[in-house]
């Protein structure tokens, strides 16, 4: 081998080498920005007695988080079996949270009349927000999401949810 075609070999492996590594760099940084898509947002909302909740008050559990309203029918249809999957899940690490777009009086009404099993925090604009950061921008009702003990959102559910939507996706995560 000459001397030139050794130059020209090293070149190209140089070369190679620093596509790979820049390939291996720009994936593993979209690899870290999809895990940190998921991860869920921070925030704070009054609960029915307007005592600040926050979401982080159940790091480590499974949540589902769903977000609904009284003059929603089939908010008020799910909720139901959201209370009964509470009471099976419960003690497994499921914890319910419900964010009522609603005014204040008009939750705690509802909430007394169908015996809420779990927490809910309410709001009109603000829990419109919280929903958009959840990933529900056309501010669709019923919506629920999953998510997991790292905090992860891992499933969403736009529209009413069965029993048999749902309990799987549970499962899957306790």
């Amino acid at each position: 081998m000459t001397l030139h075609q050794t130059g020209r070999t090293t070149v190209l492996f140089l070369a190679l080498a620093a596509v790979l590594g820049l390939g291996a760099g720009v994936g593993g940084w979209y690899a870290w920005q999809s895990t940190q898509a998921d991860m869920r947002p921070d925030f704070t909302l009054p609960d029915l007695e307007g005592n600040p909740l926050s979401i982080g008050d159940w790091d480590g559990d499974v949540i589902a988080l769903n977000f609904w309203a009284s003059w929603c029918p089939p908010c008020v249809k799910e909720i139901p079996l959201f209370n009964a999957l509470q009471e099976e899940y419960g003690e497994q690490g499921l914890q319910f949270v419900g964010v009522a777009l609603d005014r204040l009086d008009d939750a705690r009404a509802f909430a007394e009349e169908i015996e809420l099993a779990y927490p809910t925090m309410l709001g009109v604009a603000d829990a419109m927000a919280v929903s958009d950061l959840y990933g529900n921008s056309d501010g669709l009702l019923p919506y629920t999401v999953i998510i997991n003990r790292d905090g992860r959102i891992v499933e969403r559910f736009f529209g009413e949810v069965s029993r048999d939507d749902i309990e799987p996706a549970i499962r899957r995560h306790l």
